[in-house]
Parts: C-alpha cells; structure tokens; sequence
C-alpha cells in the first residue's frame, strides 16, 4: 500500500471485475484486452501507455479518450495529464449509444465499445477542480449527479466536490501571508519525498524517499504499482551552524520488496514512530535507537494495530498519549483519528476515537501533536476542505474537548492532497510535503514560516549540546537527569551519540534540578527555575565534559551554536555511518531502556550549590559590567579564594535576552551570547588584576535564553521586559 498518498480515487462502476469478451487475435483487440488488464492491477502509467497508441488510430473514440484520461487521473504522478482527454471523452459521449454486442449499457471490455460512460463527466468535474476551474468543475459535477440516480455510489463524491470548491473559492477570497521555502537539493532529491519528521531540537529531520540508493541496491527493486524504488527512511542532520547535510539511508530499511515510511519521532529523539506495509496491511512500528543506529522494528501494542489499515501516528512530549489514524470499522467514516493513553503499568489503553468534532465521514490523516500537548494538526478531505486533503488544526480544552478544526488556509493549502504537516517546537515553522510547488522531484518537502500569533504558549524546551574533550567521542553513558525539586519525579534523557544534542520538555513554573552523569557520576548540576510565562521558552545549555579554560582562544560567541529550526542553508556531505556498534574494550555500553528506568528510581539529584552567584540586569541593548561595583567585587573575591584554595575555579555563564527585537546586534539569540562573551572578558580581567592566573577560570557550562512573554510592540515596558535581560555568573 502506498504511503506517499498518491490518493487512487474510485474507478468507475463499470470497472468491476467481470470476465472479458472474447477476443479476436488482432492487434488491437490484443492491445485493448491488455490495457484492460494493467488498470485492473492499478499499473495506470503502463495502460495510459497502451490506450494513447490506440487513441492514435482512432481519435474521435470517447471510450479510448476516456480510457487514457481516467488512467492519468488514477496514476502516481501524470494527473494533471487527464483534462484534454476528460473533455473530448465528454464531448463524444453519446447518451444511449452503445457499440459491438452489448445492449444493456457500457462495456468497458469491447473492443467495439466507442463511447464513454457517464462517470466520465464526475472526473472531468474533477480535473476541473484540480485546475482551479471552479465554474466548470461544479457544471459537471452537477451534469453527472443529474444523469445518475441517487444510489450511484460516486453521487456522494460529486455533491462533496461542490461543496469542496464553495470552500476553495471563499478560501482563496482572503490569502493568507505564508512564505513557503523548498527545504533545498540536499535533502530533496528527483525522486518523491515525503512525509517529514522534525526532532524537538529541530537538528534531525526523518523523512520518506524514493530515491535511488546511493549504493544503487534499489535500482531495480520497483514497486509495480509507481514504478519507482519502494519507500525507504532516511535523516538528515544540521551541522552546528544550521546547515542540513547528506541524508543518511537508516539501516532498517528492507533490502528487498516493501515500503517503509517515516510516522513521527519521540520528544527525546529516542524512538522512531514507522509505517510498514504488510502485504497491503500497514501497520504502525516503533525502533529505539542505541548508539548510532535502529534497533528493529517492533509491531505496536494493545490494539493500535489491527486487520485494517493503520497509516500514521504521533506520540506527545509526555510519551503518556499516542495518537493514530485507522479506517477501523466503528468509526465516523473512511479513516479517522484515535488515541490510546499509556497505563500505570506502561502498556497501552485501548483505542478511543477522538469523536465527530475532529474526526468527518471522509478520510483524515497525516495527524501531529505539538510538543505542548494540546494543539493538533492533521489532514482531511472532510471539513471545509478545498478539495483532497487540507491541513487543520485542532486545541485540547482543559474539559478534554477539541476546538472545531480551522483550515490553516490558502495558499498553504491547494485543491489537491496537502498532508504530513509537523512544526518546530515554537510553532513558527512548519514542514510539510507537496507536488504543488515547483521543486526538485515529484513530491518535495518545503517549510511554511507562520505568524507570530501561532507561536506555541505554555512550553519550555531544554536543548543543547554535551561536549566531550577535543578529540574524543561522547561516552554511551551519558545521561542528563531531570528531577521535578517539587514532586520528585525523575526523568532520563540520552544524548544523540553522533553529536551530544539533547533535549527535554519543561513544564512552566516548576523548579527543576539537571544533573549530567557520565559512568553514573555528575559531571555538571545545577538547579534552574522555568518561569511562568505562558509564551513559548528556549533555554540552551551547552555542557563541557571537560571543563576548558576561559581564558583560552576561543570567545563565548565563537561556542558551538545550536542550530535554528528549520533555517535553510545548503548542507555539507557527510560519509554515512552504518553498521552496528561494536562492543569496545574500556568503553561504556549503552544502557538499555530497563536498566534506566532502574536508575531513574534510584536516583537522587546531586547538590547543585554554587560558592556564589552574580546577576546582572540590563536596560534594553544594554549588555557591559561595571568593574567598579561593589556586589562584582564580592564575586570576584570568592573566584579569586577558590583560585587559591582549589587551584581552579568552575564556573557556569548565562546569558538571556528578552524577545524585544533587536536592531543593534541582529537577533535576540546573538544578544544574549555578546552578554555573555562580555561577563568572560570582563572576569578575566578582574582575576588577572587581582594577581591570579585567568587560566585557572575553568568553563563548564553556558546557558543561553531568549525568554519572557511575547512581544506586542510595547519594548518602553520595562517591568513587563527587564527581568529577562541580564547575565549570571555562577563560580564553585
């Protein structure tokens, strides 16, 4: 089953299947008999082939146009091919007139049939439709519903077609603003690519593609229905400055026949959500990921998985609610979205349907849960869809109810299938896959920048990167412990191996301690408060696994910088890593999900206590320190007594800025760092003053913030601002 929704409408009636007449042995009536046959076994590109030499020799033959328009329509990627055809199948069409044997109607099996069945005034309406030629579309929509009595079963199609351009037109009367931006060649190749997948931290983009291999294995390994290289899964990285580069083949993929497509990934990038098509049957898998590669795809649970088809899903931040999409019966009609929740004892419940608000008698699909656990986007060709599936978004009220879905509007969505829509933890970023836009392949995947008033509230997302010593790769046992100062609760987070990124969700208004383990013993700790601003805040937090001196060649400016969400530069090849990880005499092995959870319940959050702490809060731009001010002195003495007393002193720099922009210094981002860079230059100063070597000033972790509520134009409130602009230096 194809998961790249390249949606097969109903073919007509009268394609039922049904024993052929007999045939004579010319070559035309062989032609005929086989072209027949390809539409039966759906290979419509291959029929189209047939039907068009045959339409050569006979043009003025409605059943040949027909033929060849209808099987364009139905094929992977030639739809836009059928209108010509569609229109001269309608205009021969000759209402009763019927050729060869055949008395009771249309027969889509004599050679001598020569006119086109009524069915073929529905998918002219159709391609209409698709060409935006709404007046035209809704004529003949309306001249198949009027020659058909009201138990056809493609009746119902054509009422929705009308009711889908009424909803195209009043659509298209208010555009919205959008700018769509192709993601770029690196990862979008001339093959169809699809369905993307963003990791929390926004540096892992997972997605579907039926390119060529780079080892060419897939090249004659074609799935017969595309004629194209089965779905495979593959991943692009961003490097430290936001470029994406060579997307990686994941090493689960089958190595013969078989499709699988990438669904969703967990919070913590841990665990990759895929579909697999089982002889025709998809179903919805999960793989861990253990060092650098996939552990083998294990079939879901409790009955999210069933005899019918099960498409995609995605797991909120907490990993406590998974929603899916099944055409299961029981539900409001075609596919619909569940969820499941996770039980005390960690299996899952059974599925729930999400009920009639959400869910419409037509398909939905293509469903995502954003990181806040409230707000839902997912595809349908119900609602008020402009035709195929439209993007629609969906809240969480406190009551347990969803909002009516909202079309996210034109031009983000068109007359044709819009699916597989995800966005950045901030919610101003979202990625999706289309035909629609001019790009490198058949399907490709762009990124749409979406207004301010869509940025998520109430989430706090902690990222970085943990940076091993020069030279040397991240230890398998990392570990990042997060404990809830309040309740108690402990949660683990694992490292991506190839790069150290980490990334954990934070409830607001919470205090937490983070304490980063290597061999289980604390290399860094430190208590943080996240505020409780109903705005969307990042904090990042770059930890060295060995400290390195303040005073070496490098500023605070010049640190590695966590890549933006989707910002679009060209990315640099990469050798794809493959093969498992073997097992290393003197290396840690990675701990499994069992021996985690053991030491989630063992442990205990370290002391975090620093000797002293030194805040302080600027004016807006503002970002120097006064080396004459008394509460700086007192610092400065602790640094200089731990100097003396510990041979080094360590010490953790923060800078924030608030989302006031900032014209000065280019992005908030690029603020809060300067305030920084400027608290390391100004300490080394104070230390060598004081007669001590500012080598001993050994760097152990940087925080950057762009934080506080969203801005509204109001940057003279500096009680509303003022609190999240400043630095901190931490010293023990």
């Amino acid at each position: 089953m194809n998961h790249g929704y390249a949606i097969l409408p109903a073919l007509a009636l009268a394609f039922c299947l049904q024993p052929a007449r007999a045939q004579t042995s010319t070559s035309f009536n062989w032609k005929f008999e086989e072209g027949n046959k390809l539409m039966e076994e759906k290979l419509f590109n291959q029929a189209a082939e047939i039907w068009s030499e045959l339409l050569a020799t006979d043009k003025e033959n409605a059943n040949l146009n027909y033929k060849v328009g209808l099987c364009h329509f139905n094929s992977y990627n030639q739809k836009a091919k059928a209108l010509p055809f569609l229109e001269a199948a309608s205009r021969l069409r000759k209402s009763g007139s019927y050729g060869g044997f055949n008395t009771a109607g249309y027969d889509p099996f004599d050679p001598q049939e020569r006119n086109a069945p009524v069915e073929v005034d529905y998918y002219l309406g159709r391609a209409y439709h698709l060409n935006e030629q709404f007046d035209l579309a809704d004529q003949f929509y309306q001249k198949f519903m009027d020659e058909v009595d009201a138990r056809h079963a493609m009746r119902p199609l054509a009422s929705r077609g009308k009711e889908q351009t009424a909803s195209a037109r009043e659509l298209r009367k208010t555009p919205l603003g959008y700018q769509v931006s192709n993601v770029g060649p690196v990862v979008n190749a001339d093959h169809p690519d699809f369905s993307p997948v963003l990791s929390v931290d926004g540096n892992a983009l997972f997605y579907t593609s039926r390119r060529i291999r780079p080892d060419s294995s897939n090249k004659m390994v074609l799935d017969p229905i595309a004629g194209l290289p089965y779905e495979n899964i593959y991943v692009s990285y961003k490097d430290r400055e936001g470029n994406w580069q060579a997307p990686e083949l994941l090493n689960i993929n089958p190595s013969g026949p078989g499709h699988l497509a990438s669904v969703n990934v967990a919070a913590d990038g841990q665990t990759l959500f895929i579909y697999r098509d089982d002889g025709g049957d998809g179903n919805i898998y999960e793989s861990k990921l253990v060092g650098e590669v996939w552990s083998d795809p294990v079939l879901m649970g409790s009955d999210i998985n069933t005899r019918s088809w099960e498409t995609h899903g995605a797991l909120s931040a907490d990993g406590n609610t998974f929603y899916f999409i099944s055409n299961r019966p029981g539900g409001q009609g075609g596919r619909d979205i569940y969820r499941v929740v996770r039980l005390p004892n960690g299996a899952w419940s059974k599925a729930q349907n999400l009920g009639n608000v959400v869910n419409t008698a037509y398909d939905e699909d293509g469903v995502f849960i954003h990181p806040n656990g409230r707000t839902m986007y997912f595809s349908s060709v119900g609602h008020n869809s402009m035709g195929g599936f439209d993007i629609f978004m969906t809240e969480l009220q406190d009551d347990g109810l969803w909002t009516p879905p909202q079309n996210l509007g034109y031009p983000l969505n068109t007359v044709d299938d819009d699916v597989f829509f995800i966005t950045t933890a901030d919610g101003r970023r979202g990625y999706f896959s289309s035909d629609q836009i001019g790009g490198f392949g058949e399907k490709d995947i762009y990124f749409v920048d979406l207004p301010s008033e869509m940025e998520a509230e109430g989430l706090t997302v902690l990222k970085g990167f943990i940076i091993p010593a020069p030279g040397e790769s991240l230890p398998p046992s990392t570990i990042l412990y997060v404990t809830d100062k309040t309740t108690g609760e402990v949660k683990a987070y694992k490292p991506r191996q190839r790069d150290g990124v980490y990334v954990a969700i934070l409830p607001p208004c919470r205090e937490y301690n983070l304490d980063y383990r290597v061999n289980d013993k604390t290399v860094h700790t430190e208590d943080i408060f996240v505020e409780c601003e109903s705005a969307y805040q990042e904090i990042n937090k770059e930890i060295y696994l060995s400290p390195v001196s303040l005073a070496g060649p490098a500023s605070i400016v010049d640190l590695p910088k966590g890549s933006p969400p989707g910002k679009k530069e060209k990315g640099v090849p990469v050798q794809p890593k493959d093969g498992a990880l073997a097992d290393t005499p003197g290396k840690d092995k990675p701990l499994t999900d069992a021996e985690i959870k053991e030491r989630e319940r063992k442990h205990t959050a370290p002391d975090a206590s620093y000797a002293d702490e030194y805040a302080k809060y600027y004016a807006y731009n503002v970002k120097d320190i006064d080396q004459s001010e008394d509460r700086w002195r007192q610092f400065i003495d602790v640094v200089v007594k731990l100097i003396a007393e510990k041979g080094e002193a360590r010490v953790v720099i923060e800078g924030s800025a608030s989302k006031v922009p900032t014209k000065t210094f280019g992005t908030n981002e690029n603020l809060s760092r300067q305030r920084m860079e400027d608290a390391r230059k100004r300490l080394l100063e104070a230390v060598s003053a004081r007669g001590q070597d500012a080598s001993k000033l050994m760097l152990e972790a940087v925080n950057n913030l762009v934080q506080g509520p969203r801005y509204l134009g109001d940057y003279q409130n500096t009680e509303k601002y003022g609190k999240y602009q400043y630095v901190k230096l931490k010293v023990r």
